[in-house]
């Protein structure tokens, strides 16, 4: 990162390189999704693109372990946005990543409780550039409090770390079983293969 802030491709900013960041982005707004994938992509982050909670459980149960921040619009609609936060942080796997909610609101009931949930973090939409360009260090703050060794933080040889059990009775099955579009829009950056999120009615 320049001292304008810019992004720059592939580059990090001195301490990480965002080219090995993977962010998996939620929004069923299309023209939202699109202008937030293309500002990610520009700030040379892996991005993986779903359009549903359903899509984003999807995608965490099947590449998990390779996704290191979400990036989750709050209104999918927002009972779906708070289920799926609610999930992520319990779970004793998933936790470990940090999810960060958007919105074009801002009323200060629905940033706390998504705080209170566990969001790492809460964007007013439109999002600015410096906003995107330092989402990696909700990364580097969540593994530094779960325990995770500094040098891994710069090699990327994470392992998951245990936690809590999560609640017996939330899981994905249960959370979005009222889901009927199971279709995903996907959208990849063009130098990784094809991963991105769901889809909630």
């Amino acid at each position: 990162m320049d001292l304008n802030g810019e992004c720059k491709g592939g580059g990090g900013d001195g301490f990480i390189d965002r080219s090995r960041v993977r962010i998996l982005l939620c929004d069923n707004d299309p023209n939202s999704l699109g202008e937030v994938f293309t500002l990610l992509s520009q700030c040379s982050y892996q991005v993986t693109s779903v359009k549903s909670a359903r899509q984003v459980i999807d995608a965490l149960n099947a590449e998990g372990p390779d996704i290191d921040i979400i990036l989750a619009e709050i209104d999918l609609p927002m009972a779906k946005g708070m289920k799926m936060l609610r999930y992520i942080t319990r779970d004793k796997d998933l936790r470990r990543i940090p999810v960060i909610m958007m919105s074009r609101q801002d009323e200060v009931p629905v940033v706390v409780k998504c705080l209170k949930l566990g969001a790492a973090d809460y964007l007013v939409k439109p999002l600015r550039t410096n906003e995107l360009l330092n989402l990696w260090t909700h990364m580097w703050r969540r593994r530094r409090m779960l325990g995770l060794a500094e040098k891994n933080m710069l090699s990327y040889e994470f392992d998951l770390v245990g936690s809590d059990p999560s609640d017996p009775n939330t899981n994905s099955t249960n959370l979005f079983s009222d889901d009927t579009d199971e279709r995903s829009i996907r959208s990849t950056n063009p130098q990784r293969g094809s991963h991105q999120e769901k889809e909630v009615r």
